[in-house]
């Protein structure tokens, strides 16, 4: 071996060496959130370690998606299979990158897309907003374009390289920073955010008599387009979710723009808001805030929508053998619900 090649070669292991550390590092610091109702870490990253082509349904959206869908609730009432993937104030355009990223295992025939991202009128990213969106969500080309994508108030490569954001953590690195048994599990809520507190409502049911139409931003309509697409690409039906909340008559312009836009492409919409009434929700004891559902108030939403999808959709379930697991997650959520 020449002299050049020698050190060409040990250029090139020294490089991959300081690469793993690298990685290695930044697994280490970055923040995660594991436990607890806000375990957006688990819930992510458990994602990938569902059985492949087991899902018949999944979700995608803020806060007001994974606070609406009751994925354990819908098994219990259907057998189908569902999953949230949702983060908070999750961008228009990283729920594109994340629907592309669940079809690559999953084939469900119904994509549910929560809409009140499209109602707040500005495509700039908080910083956080854009960590929580980006962190958790598995590397590869799907990643690097969400990046891209997104307009954040940051640079880009604190995405790209997020142990520039974290590095203040060595100071706080402890024993369980370095275990990444968590990696291999599953979330047994499913994605959902199961919570339990109460704060009495004022949501009432909405109409769009009168509304004139409020054009959403055009890129926004631009990227729904895109879902829409997506979903028929992958035999998949995509529907529009309208959750229930305090403060949606204030929106009604951009919502009734959106149901003729995702009607004109050949989707549907589920508007919770439209037809309050007919969801049962209580205003006393099923909200855990003005504008998010708690777990009880989730059932009794769930319950509408798969009732709407059983009647606009022909779901053939999916034959998976993995009715123990499922059991073991009923087991946790009546565990947590009779607390």
């Amino acid at each position: 071996m020449s002299k050049k090649i020698f050190i060409a070669l040990r250029r090139c292991i020294l490089i991959v060496i300081i690469m793993v550390l690298f990685v290695g590092m930044s697994a280490v610091l970055e923040r995660r959130t594991l436990y607890g109702a806000w375990n957006h870490t688990l819930k992510i990253n458990g994602f990938k370690n569902e059985i492949e082509n087991s899902m018949d349904i999944i979700g995608f959206g803020s806060s007001h998606m994974y606070c609406t869908l009751n994925p354990v609730h819908i098994y219990k009432e259907s057998g189908m299979r569902s999953y949230v993937l949702a983060t908070q104030q999750q961008p228009i355009e990283a729920t594109y990158y994340y629907m592309k990223e669940a079809l690559k295992t999953q084939k469900p025939e119904v994509l549910i897309l929560e809409a009140y991202m499209f109602t707040t009128m500005t495509d700039v990213v908080q910083e956080q907003v854009a960590h929580d969106a980006i962190d958790s969500f598995p590397a590869g080309i799907n990643k690097i374009q969400m990046i891209n994508a997104l307009n954040t108030v940051d640079g880009k490569e604190n995405y790209y390289f997020n142990i520039i954001k974290y590095h203040s953590r060595w100071k706080e690195i402890e024993k369980k920073d370095f275990d990444f048994s968590w990696k291999k599990q599953t979330d047994p809520m499913h994605g959902m955010v199961f919570l339990k507190e109460v704060q009495p409502n004022a949501v009432t049911q909405v109409s769009y008599d009168n509304i004139e139409e409020a054009p959403i931003l055009p890129t926004q309509e631009e990227y729904l387009i895109k879902m829409i697409e997506l979903a028929k690409e992958n035999n998949a039906e995509l529907l529009l979710l309208i959750a229930p909340y305090n403060g949606s008559a204030d929106a009604l312009g951009y919502y009734k723009y959106l149901h003729r836009i995702v009607e004109e492409h050949g989707a549907k919409v589920v508007d919770l808001n439209a037809n309050f009434d007919a969801t049962k929700i209580n205003n006393e004891t099923d909200f855990y805030d003005t504008g998010h559902l708690n777990a009880f108030g989730a059932e009794k939403a769930s319950s509408y929508i798969l009732e709407y999808i059983k009647s606009n959709y022909n779901i053939e379930i999916n034959d998976v053998e993995d009715e123990e697991l499922w059991a073991a997650d009923i087991a946790h959520y009546d565990n947590e619900i009779s607390k």
